[in-house]
């Protein structure tokens, strides 16, 4: 069940260059209520309404009513969002997509690239209570963007960085990690456009799950800002039948 509210902001910490870390507390159990890669639609309360629309972020973890977020400053409202203090309240609505990423699959490869990273998190603590193979691939162009990389390590054991220019990690692109895996294992992939386009055209012979990070203005399927093409030439809404699509549903 959808829900809109206004919740308190518990902490909202600048971990990075321009990346903040959220915590909400939505004071209900929501233990088993979140699906990952389900999103919501939050933003702040001012007299001026301004901005108007909601910006949508992944749901990164849920502990009881807890719910972390992970942003970078961007725009107007991302800039709002990162003066919001502990205590003050925001409205969010949520749990939004019905288009989620399968739990079922014994060998998963976690592929983000940048703040994508956090639409995949909550999935992979999901396939690891259930004793599922959970291996992490965090990308970023270089040492200073990678701002989950902490968060990353205190969940998971395998943890691989690339970095474009080398200044962590592997020198690389997160999707370079393909050549180094054996085809068993279903890749779960969540970040920018190119680098979605280059895992769809590269991962031949592997089962991927794609997590789309589309502008959106309504988050439930009215406004359709957020379509992507199918394969059978329809389009499809990010926000209603996503954000998760196998890759032989749509084209990019």
């Amino acid at each position: 069940m959808i829900k809109d509210v206004e919740v308190p902001v518990l902490t909202n910490t600048k971990i990075g260059t321009n990346t903040f870390k959220m915590e909400l507390d939505t004071g209900a159990d929501l233990s088993g209520k979140i699906k990952p890669g389900q999103f919501l639609m939050i933003r702040t309360i001012n007299p001026s309404d301004d901005p108007l629309i909601r910006r949508a972020f992944a749901i990164a973890d849920v502990e009881g009513g807890k719910i972390t977020l992970f942003y970078d400053v961007v725009g107007k409202g991302t800039k709002i969002l990162s003066l919001v203090k502990p205590g003050e309240k925001v409205k969010i609505l949520f749990p939004l997509g019905n288009g989620t990423f399968p739990l079922n699959y014994k060998e998963n490869v976690l592929i983000g690239g940048g703040i994508g990273m956090a639409g995949l998190t909550l999935l992979g603590k999901e396939l690891t209570k259930r004793g599922n193979k959970v291996t992490v691939v965090y990308g970023a162009k270089t040492k200073s963007m990678l701002s989950m990389e902490r968060f990353l390590k205190d969940l998971f054991k395998d943890v691989y960085i690339f970095t474009e220019d080398g200044s962590a990690g592997k020198k690389g692109y997160a999707t370079d990690i393909l050549s180094e895996l054996t085809g068993k294992e279903v890749i779960h992939a969540c970040g920018p456009i190119p680098m979605l386009k280059s895992l769809y055209n590269m991962g031949h012979g592997f089962k991927i799950f794609m997590s789309f990070e589309s502008p959106m203005a309504c988050g439930w399927g009215v406004c359709l800002g957020c379509v992507i093409k199918s394969k059978d030439n329809s389009f499809l809404r990010v926000c209603k039948e996503g954000p998760v699509f196998e890759k032989e549903q749509v084209i990019i």
